[in-house]
């Protein structure tokens, strides 16, 4: 079906048959491993590690609490996490609702400005105690938290395990990964903020274990390593430079084409959340500008 989508967009621009690679450098907006030398340090570990907002990034929590002393020393990360100098620690979290309250509203919000990037992604590892909240749901804001919007949910498949962890050991063998391009919204905002938070069974309306045969309790724990926010350099060139390189030409109309018919994300100029003719003929009515 896409094949013939971008056949007939070919076709209608008289465009011969053309196999391209299309791609945009991804930037880091903000970066977290916790593999801090001081892991008992909470300013320390609270700090992101890297990424161009390193500095105005912030992890904080709600309705729970981090903790950060495990008998003297720090919490294990991920095991997707290669650790630095031996170093692999991962973020804590504990004291969490109690029975059949506050669904939706306990968990970790990691604030990251997106200003002058678009096409964001976001990724994390999570590892679920066994009497932690098998359910978790990932939503964002584009307005400060005013609004959440729910992208993901987050399901364990068995307690102290991480969601990176092989699927053979409990896990699915991959970190959690958003792609947030389909959402305009998000792009070039200073108010851009995601959060992971425990939520009620979908089948029973209260909280259950991550760990079949335990039952949920408030010192359940959940821990977060890897945590990452990118995005693509929004274009400050001429209307219809897609990829920011200050030209309009065929790679920005490739772009448009391979992506025909997308909802939103790379190739949709106007940001109206589809990818179709009226960005085909932004790029075709401003080709070769600012070249």
């Amino acid at each position: 079906m896409k094949g013939h989508t971008i056949t007939r967009a070919l076709g209608a621009l008289g465009l011969a048959t053309v196999a391209v690679a299309v791609s945009l450098a991804q930037t880091q907006l903000a970066f977290w491993d916790f593999n801090e030398s001081e892991p008992l340090n909470e300013t320390a570990m609270l700090a992101a590690n890297g990424g161009v907002f390193a500095s105005q990034a912030q992890i904080s929590i709600s309705l729970a609490q981090f903790r950060f002393d495990n008998n003297g020393t720090g919490f294990r990360g991920s095991p997707l996490d290669p650790g630095t100098d031996g170093r692999n620690w991962g973020l804590q979290t504990t004291d969490y609702p109690a029975q059949g309250q506050d669904s939706g509203l306990a968990g970790i919000v990691v604030s990251v400005p997106t200003t002058g990037y678009r096409n964001i992604m976001v990724k994390f590892d999570v590892r679920w105690s066994n009497t932690s909240s098998k359910f978790l749901a990932v939503e964002y804001t584009t307005d400060g938290g005013v609004t959440w919007n729910r992208v993901r949910t987050l399901e364990a498949r068995r307690g102290d395990r991480w969601h990176g962890d092989t699927e053979a050991n409990g896990g699915y063998g991959a970190l959690v990964e958003l792609d947030l391009s389909g959402d305009s919204a998000v792009n070039d905002n200073a108010q851009f903020a995601f959060r992971v938070v425990t939520i009620f069974d979908p089948n029973t309306g209260q909280y259950t274990a991550a760990q079949p045969g335990s039952n949920y309790s408030t010192r359940g724990t959940l821990r977060y390593d890897l945590i990452e926010v990118i995005g693509e350099e929004a274009s400050s060139g001429p209307e219809g430079d897609v990829n920011g390189d200050g030209c309009v030409d065929d790679a920005d109309l490739l772009i448009v084409l391979f992506n025909f018919g997308n909802a939103g994300g790379q190739g949709d100029v106007n940001r109206d959340n589809i990818v179709d003719d009226a960005d085909l003929l932004i790029v075709l009515f401003n080709f070769g500008a600012g070249c």
